[in-house]
């Protein structure tokens, strides 16, 4: 009845599971020794799911798979999303509750009886998911597992109070309310700095936990900002790379090409030996100057440094793909766009740069995408002021570990960007645009 497929997602709860029957026999003794680990009481608590199904198998082969079935499904379902699975009698009490009145008796019961029989495992990552909802929660689970062991008898609310006073207070129980749903929405509203409240309204978070939508702001308008700066610089560039003699334009190649052949780090680390305060530029302008030294330009761990260390490493992305347009339009266009009476202004404005537009679109798209999703660079250069959406992504899959919320965040970057290439493809047409 149990297949290995089974023994994999009951592996999901508690490492270590490799389901074995022995062919005959199925009795308690033969079981324990060819796997000691089924005489151990926490071994079985997730397999309660199975047992309920099995007792619908008739027997028959085709009703054995459909159970086998219903009961994979079930415990995966059963295992996630954990609060869920860890809290599955009390949530199903609680889709009764009004989310006014206390609570009586029976959901103090569902609370202990589930706090009490899930598995270590199961509470502690139940209880990081709660926390993300409500600062607080972790410490109140485990403080509430060890304390209700020392319950042995009904009535559980005022034992439960008693040990941990928090859970009389219905605010406590409101936010548990909202967490009552095996799938949720909340991670998308959180990044938007948006909530549920009691009445499963959307609402805005407190004002000291809204950063989001401002750090949305901030990464796509520094992206905007780093996209017209280097089409502005690009541009000219690649105009010269396509007009100029070989052997001046191979040399010109070759300085577009050389941060390629650097390494990222290498030139962030530059950047920032030349744009701090004590750095090369602020001391040429003082030695100069221009500048007196109390009044050195901040360039340095801000939203300046970010764009102008984002910009020299993303012009290459711009200049390329105008160039190798540039690169096949016949310069006899011009030629006889003057001959017709233009002059050479234009015959640039109205012959030439039309035909240079899917090389800009294909350089505006590739540097906003990836700008739009830049965290290295930030991350070193950006200091408080220059920190992107992508630095917060880093910080939730690294140290919050709250990787619901990285995940919401990095749907939101990909669907921004699906939108970016449908207006694209609508406006311009994506058949008309060329990387070479």
């Amino acid at each position: 009845m149990i297949t290995r497929n089974t023994g994999n997602e009951v592996d999901l709860e508690d490492s270590g599971w490799l389901v074995r029957i022995p062919k005959r026999g199925p009795y308690k003794e033969p079981i324990i020794k060819i796997n000691p680990q089924w005489g151990e009481v926490d071994k079985w608590l997730p397999l309660s799911r199975i047992v309920k199904e099995s007792l619908k198998y008739d027997g028959t082969k085709k009703e054995k798979k459909r159970v086998e079935k219903r009961a994979q499904f079930k415990i995966c379902s059963y295992l996630t999303p954990l609060t869920n699975a860890a809290c599955s009698r009390l949530f199903k009490v609680l889709k009764g509750w009004d989310q006014k009145s206390s609570p009586d008796e029976k959901f103090y019961k569902a609370l202990y009886k589930d706090l009490i029989s899930a598995h270590k495992f199961m509470t502690g990552k139940s209880s990081t998911r709660m926390n993300y909802e409500k600062p607080g929660w972790k410490s109140l689970v485990k403080k509430s597992r060890r304390g209700f062991k020392k319950i042995k008898d009904p009535p559980y609310k005022d034992a439960m109070i008693k040990i941990e006073k928090r859970w009389g207070d219905v605010t406590v129980w409101q936010s548990l309310y909202t967490m009552k749903d095996p799938y949720t929405t909340g991670y998308y509203l959180n990044a938007f700095d948006r909530k549920y409240d009691v009445n499963e309204n959307i609402i805005m978070q407190p004002e000291e936990r809204q950063v989001y939508v401002m750090l949305w702001w901030r990464t796509f308008f520094l992206s905007l900002i780093v996209t017209i700066g280097c089409l502005v610089l690009a541009y000219p560039t690649a105009h010269l790379l396509a007009t100029l003699p070989l052997k001046y334009s191979n040399l010109l190649m070759i300085c577009v090409l050389m941060p390629f052949w650097t390494s990222l780090l290498v030139r962030i680390v530059a950047w920032m030996v030349m744009l701090q305060q004590e750095g090369v530029i602020n001391d040429a302008l003082v030695n100069s100057g221009i500048l007196s030294d109390e009044n050195r330009l901040p360039m340095m761990y801000n939203f300046t440094g970010t764009v102008i260390v984002m910009i020299q490493i993303l012009l290459p992305f711009m200049i390329l793909p105008i160039y190798s347009v540039m690169k096949g339009i016949p310069p006899s266009y011009m030629r006889a766009a003057q001959n017709l009476g233009a002059t050479p202004s234009l015959a640039f404005l109205k012959v030439y740069m039309p035909q240079t537009l899917p090389g800009v679109g294909a350089g505006v798209i590739l540097v906003f995408i990836v700008a739009i999703g830049y965290y290295i660079t930030p991350e070193l250069v950006g200091g408080k002021d220059g920190k992107l959406i992508g630095n917060l992504v880093a910080y939730h899959m690294q140290k919050s570990l709250n990787w619901g919320l990285a995940a919401a965040m990095g749907t939101v970057l990909l669907g921004a960007i699906l939108i970016l290439y449908w207006v694209y493809d609508r406006i311009v047409g994506i058949d008309n645009m060329k990387l070479a």
